[in-house]
């Protein structure tokens, strides 16, 4: 039996990049997944040709179910009627991985420069709207279905660099906005036994950085399986509430639980 068999899983921004890589290998390790994204068939976003159809049929074919619901996770009635149909289905949900992010898109505005001032607003509100105030608005409708039944993990995909800026400040901001989240929610589900967890991913080769020319042969990328491996990780870890709380690495929990990339390695944290 695989260790995620009869799990109820949620991934969201699961179109592309780190979402479909841990959608896929939930799947692969048994679970009903619902992939949810903005890009549907006949209507992706920012001209990309990736759809939640494509995710979900993926994670099918690796032993999961994949079930692809359209979400906008920035609008309210969208995140409401996702969970609703997920009760109406399931009656519960064991697994919520937070992964959407507005602030790559190609359609954003380039600015004047790299430093802060020099940034357009849209940068702030790709970054935190689709990001932290996404999370925080999912997660509100996921916890109660969790809670319900005092089991429940939730994943929030983010970054940090040890006593480091992560990049740009937007960004850095963003990034530690989902971190101290995690904590916070970590604290008050503790009594429900719903644990949260931030994980860190490092350069990872999204369908995005395979475009800019990068490949394997470069040694400082991963595939989006490292992180979907971790995640699936820590879902069969029935000891995950002692990190959470945590913001912790792909890369220190491959070691932890023994899993690697596609190729066989495990490769180290990112360090910018």
């Amino acid at each position: 039996m695989k260790p995620l068999q009869g799990k109820i899983a949620v991934v969201t921004g699961a179109s592309r990049g780190a979402g479909r890589g841990i959608a896929f290998e939930l799947g692969s390790a048994g679970a009903t997944v619902y992939v949810t994204g903005r890009s549907v068939k006949g209507a992706t976003t920012d001209n990309r040709p990736e759809t939640i159809e494509e995710t979900a049929a993926g994670v099918t074919i690796r032993g999961g179910k994949g079930i692809a619901v359209r979400c906008d996770h920035t609008e309210d009635k969208d995140v409401r009627n996702l969970f609703e149909q997920i009760e109406r289905e399931q009656g519960r949900i064991d697994i919520l991985v937070n992964s959407v992010f507005g602030g790559s898109e190609s359609s954003l505005p380039s600015g004047e420069g790299r430093l802060f001032w020099q940034r357009p607003q849209e940068h702030w509100d790709a970054m935190m709207v689709a990001g932290p105030q996404a999370y925080l608005l999912t997660t509100r409708y996921a916890a109660p279905l969790m809670i319900q039944h005092r089991i429940g993990l939730i994943v929030n995909v983010t970054f940090f660099m040890k006593d480091r800026a992560a990049g740009n400040l937007y960004y850095d901001l963003a990034m530690n906005a989902i971190n101290r989240m995690t904590m916070g929610m970590a604290k008050e589900l503790k009594e429900f036994n719903v644990s949260a967890v931030a994980v860190c991913p490092g350069w990872m080769r999204t369908e995005r950085v395979i475009d800019s020319g990068y490949g394997p042969e470069d040694g400082t990328t991963e595939t989006t399986a490292y992180v979907g491996r971790a995640v699936a990780a820590l879902a069969s870890d029935s000891r995950v509430s002692n990190i959470s709380g945590d913001a912790v690495m792909v890369a220190d929990l491959a070691r932890k639980y023994g899993f690697t990339d596609e190729d066989g390695s495990q490769p180290l944290p990112f360090e910018g």
